[in-house]
């Protein structure tokens, strides 16, 4: 198997741990904490992964692309490893004095925001970057499963109620200390840290440049939640927090080829083979899009329904916010294909913040014009219209570069009326019967399931048809030995 595949697997591997165990702990959590915990701890978190994101400068894009750039030279690699890694803990060391600071300043001396402070701590040990950049995935992914599964089985152990809301935010940083901490097991083995001779203006130039599009991700990622806060209730930010949550858990399902394909992409572009880019950048799309289109509408179908038996009564106009968030599904799986795959390895720095930064720029003005009057709805709205003009943005800039290679342009349009009639099937034949939460919400994926893949296998898509001979191929192959 190549390394290639070996990565995709590893990744889905631990995309599917990463789902499943919050798949568990978060309606445990909704329903112990209760929408103000919920909120609370939200709240408390998005200022540590501002302060975190903020004084990084967007290094962990610039980490590895670096890192892939010289894998093939160890010394030049423990160098930049070296350099990369002194910075960043440089900057946190600053973070965390002025985060400190904060804490009786500005918060109250809140017991929340000082255990939030783990997290930061927790950012010191923080080298996935060096073994992505090296496309040693499967040391990432043990490491990831390993910090999921003790903060899945403390939280079962230890949070019984609502006050039990700083025991929970001490479990979850922890949790974040112990596995970043056990990256550095047997570290000498692809690197050694080098103290002399050391360059920092160079990488700290990069860093820079790449930190306006990552800070500018975090005005709509993070801030939101922050002004959420500020501007509304704290109710309002448990009830956007887990309809944000349950949607990007499943858009990173998606999107682990970001994760995988920065440093291939790289090293492709390292060895000038443009022609082979072009073509990883065509399946990329086709493939995306074959997959993000039916579960867009199918979520669409099912997030009331869904909500409400995840997360319980409480949190009933989660629901709505999901619905409204359902379309960044798309807008977030093709930006990291344009994104991580294309314009961050070819270094086209200026294509690649400019849409982030129009984007954060509209998402700010948006939350404070909507926060106010619709609260969490308000900020949904913001959040989706912002995914969809920074890909709208992207696409206009990589306008030459999606003509140099034809596109199956049919083969979307029938992607999009099979999802369209996937959804209206799938809601129709739901209200023939009168069923519990969960046996509506499984009759709806079912019949969505077969009505897309009827429609595509009838209509003879390549891609489908493709899928339902390297299944039949692997069943033969099984029954074979």
């Amino acid at each position: 198997m190549s390394t290639l595949k070996k990565n995709f697997l590893y990744v889905l591997l631990q995309q599917f741990v990463l789902m499943g165990l919050p798949f568990l702990t978060i309606p445990y959590i909704s329903r112990v904490l209760g929408p103000h915990g919920v909120g609370h701890y939200s709240y408390s978190f998005s200022y540590t992964t501002l302060f975190i994101n903020v004084f990084l400068l967007g290094s962990n894009l610039y980490a590895i692309r670096e890192i892939a750039n010289v894998k093939s030279d160890s010394k030049q690699l423990s160098r930049s490893f070296s350099e990369i890694f002194l910075i960043r803990t440089g900057l946190l060391a600053i973070a965390t004095v002025i985060y400190f600071i904060c804490v009786p300043l500005v918060w109250k001396g809140d017991a929340v925001f000082y255990w939030q402070s783990l997290n930061l701590i927790g950012a010191f040990f923080d080298i996935t970057w060096l073994f992505q950049g090296l496309e040693k995935f499967k040391k990432v992914v043990t490491r990831n499963i390993t910090l999921k599964l003790l903060g899945f089985g403390s939280v079962f152990v230890f949070v019984k109620d609502e006050n039990d809301l700083v025991l929970y935010t001490i479990i979850m940083g922890a949790a974040v200390i112990i596995g970043n901490a056990a990256l550095f097991y047997r570290l000498n083995q692809y690197v050694r840290l080098v103290w002399h001779n050391t360059e920092f203006k160079r990488h700290f130039k990069q860093m820079l440049i790449l930190f306006i599009p990552s800070f500018s991700a975090m005005i709509y990622s993070v801030l939101d939640k922050t002004m959420l806060g500020i501007m509304s209730t704290t109710d309002q930010v448990g009830f956007y927090e887990q309809a944000y949550k349950i949607v990007y858990m499943i858009s990173s399902l998606i999107n682990i080829s970001g994760v995988v394909m920065l440093p291939r992409t790289s090293s492709l572009i390292a060895e000038k083979r443009f022609e082979k880019l072009m073509e990883v950048l065509r399946n990329g799309v086709t493939l995306t899009i074959f997959l993000v289109l039916p579960i867009t509408f199918g979520f669409f179908v099912i997030s009331k329904d869904f909500v409400l038996w995840f997360l319980g009564d409480k949190f009933q106009p989660s629901g709505t916010i999901a619905m409204m968030m359902a379309p960044i599904i798309i807008f977030k799986s093709l930006g990291v294909i344009f994104g991580s795959w294309y314009l961050v390895p070819m270094r086209k720095n200026k294509e690649y913040t400019l849409p982030i930064v129009i984007g954060a720029c509209l998402n700010f003005i948006l939350n404070l014009a909507l926060i106010p009057r619709f609260g969490a709805a308000g900020a949904a709205f913001a959040t989706t219209v912002t995914e969809g003009l920074i890909l709208v943005i992207q696409l206009w800039f990589l306008n030459n570069v999606l003509k140099q290679k034809s596109y199956p342009m049919k083969a979307f349009v029938l992607y999009l009326l099979a999802s369209i009639a996937m959804a209206i099937v799938s809601y129709e034949v739901a209200l023939f019967f009168h069923l519990s939460l969960l046996l509506t919400i499984l009759l709806k994926v079912c019949v969505g399931i077969v009505v897309y893949s009827v429609i595509l296998l009838l209509c003879r898509e390549k891609v489908a048809l493709g899928l339902v001979k390297k299944i039949f191929f692997l069943k033969a192959k099984v029954n074979s030995r």
